[in-house]
């Protein structure tokens, strides 16, 4: 498979092969004008040298990952199962220390918001095996682990134009995360009223649709990379009381509690009408 221009990337099947001149000089001449690869100023792929990760467009506007690694280069990557469904790949770092903001970095871990495609390619004989499209389900302390397949957001999710957390943008992105557990939104979506946990509207009854949001009540500063979400960790929320919520997060750093006495002091709940008489 020959690559000759950065859009080529997108039509790429598993198990292609390109070369590894190919790719290279895809990405280093998808910069410049008067090269054969240049496809415009959307098509320019960022690259930090020997570091084997690239991104196609510039942050926050990023289209696409690029990881090209080796099994095994690093102690914490490689394949999480024999099926090849997952996979774990390090951040990198610089003098034995990782920043989330360096940008090799800040792209994998924006990733479940922005939900790019990751496109991951393995050594091969004959040069790089594309492995497929791949998304962040994970975000350790070390590596992230990539998920054959890209995610979706669910009908109950959180916003996706929240804006991240400078210092703690590695732990708001895994809060993201769990309120899009595939998991917790089925289990959520069985309960038989949808009330929201703030005003206590019924989206229904307002709008003649079902529809509510999740929001996870634990406070994010108490995240682990291993932590494991239960039920009662959510609450049921309105679009607006759930924008609010993550607004009073980021602006005062409040727990959800004392959000919801403050928003609930506010709120004013929406009567049925055949409740007035």
């Amino acid at each position: 498979m020959e690559l000759k221009k950065t859009q080529d990337l997108f039509s790429l099947s598993t198990g292609d092969i390109v070369s590894k001149r190919n790719l290279y000089d895809l990405v280093q001449f998808s910069k410049v004008e008067a090269s054969p690869y240049w496809s415009g100023t959307d098509g320019i792929i960022g690259n930090t040298p020997q570091q084997g990760i690239n991104w196609v467009g510039q942050p926050p506007e990023v289209q696409a990952v690029i990881i090209k690694t080796r099994p095994g280069s690093y102690d914490d990557d490689g394949w999480s199962d024999e099926a090849k469904t997952s996979y774990r790949y390090s951040f990198k770092a610089r003098d034995s220390e990782i920043s989330y903001t360096e940008k090799a970095n800040e792209v994998l871990v924006k990733q479940p918001q922005h939900l790019y495609p990751i496109f991951l390619f393995t050594e091969h004989k004959d040069g790089w095996y594309f492995e497929g499209d791949f998304s962040v389900s994970e975000i350790e302390n070390k590596f992230v682990v990539l998920h054959r397949g890209l995610a979706s957001v669910a009908e109950i999710s959180a916003p996706q134009d929240e804006l991240l957390f400078l210092e703690g943008e590695r732990k708001y992105v895994t809060h993201l995360m769990a309120e899009r557990s595939k998991g917790v939104v089925k289990s959520l979506k069985s309960v038989e009223s949808w009330l929201c946990d703030i005003c206590g509207e019924d989206f229904f009854v307002r709008y003649g649709a079902k529809y509510i949001e999740a929001h996870h009540k634990v406070p994010i500063s108490t995240y682990s990379a291993s932590y494991v979400v239960s039920l009662s960790d959510f609450a049921l929320l309105c679009p607006n009381c759930h924008k609010a919520v993550h607004i009073y997060m980021k602006k005062c750093g409040y727990e959800y509690a004392k959000i919801k006495s403050v928003l609930g002091a506010k709120a004013q709940p929406i009567i049925p009408p055949d409740a007035v008489r």
